[in-house]
């Protein structure tokens, strides 16, 4: 298979826009945490929360882009085994407590951000194995997309009747889209046909407010008429 066929096949994903938007979502949960906890524990609440948030922030940003750059580089994708993402999870998150843990605490926590951040990983991305599968077993899919691959007889394949496997969706909208998470990342078109049903309910509202009102009307001028009478 030459690389033009690879590509096709198994495309570059983006890793920086991914890294800081995972980053982000990680910023803004330390800062809620570090708020709480800054109340609770420190004189300067407002400090801590920020301090909270910007670490979080660095480490979900690191985190999720060592992790995608492992996962190009290891050439795992859409259809691989899910067993394929705990190794580079685990290199992921050592590396991350590593480098975030050297430069925000110094160089004694080196290796106990390595150590606890691979084991952060390691569980992370065990558990949420075990999890997917279990919600795919309930709905009779298959964890992982399959592909079929004919030979040629140009000793190579036939890519055109090849079923490639789906781009694989990024890690925070998956978890978000998971059936354990109280939020879901909306698509464009579930986005407008819930904005088309909350239309037909103003409609409808409307309607019975029109109604409403005609019978009013209807039943002043009978009143006007019988007053007239």
């Amino acid at each position: 298979m030459d690389q033009t066929n690879w590509k096709k096949l198994y495309p570059v994903e983006p890793i920086l826009i991914p890294s800081l938007k995972a980053g982000a979502l990680s910023g803004a949960s330390g800062l809620v945490v570090g708020g709480v906890a800054g109340t609770i524990r420190s004189s300067t609440p407002g400090l801590f929360a920020i301090a909270s948030g910007l670490q979080c922030a660095a480490l979900g940003t690191t985190y999720y882009a060592t992790r995608g750059a492992i996962l190009q580089a290891w050439q795992v994708h859409a259809s691989s085994p899910p067993q394929d993402r705990i190794y580079p999870s685990t290199l992921a998150g050592g590396i991350t407590g590593g480098t975030i843990g050297g430069l925000t605490r110094g160089r004694a926590n080196v290796i106990p951000g390595i150590i606890m951040f691979s084991l952060f990983g390691f569980a992370g991305q065990y558990i949420y194995n075990a999890l997917d599968a279990r919600h795919h077993n309930t709905r009779g899919e298959p964890s992982t997309p399959t592909m079929r691959i004919k030979p040629s007889s140009k000793a190579d394949y036939d890519t055109s009747t090849m079923q490639a496997a789906k781009p694989e969706e990024p890690l925070w909208k998956r978890v978000l889209n998971s059936k354990w998470s109280p939020m879901k990342v909306l698509s464009d078109e579930q986005y407008e046909k819930i904005l088309r049903e909350k239309l037909l309910r103003v409609e409808a509202e409307l309607a019975i407010v029109d109604d409403d009102i005609e019978r009013v009307k209807r039943r002043e001028q009978r009143t006007h008429r019988d007053e007239k009478n």
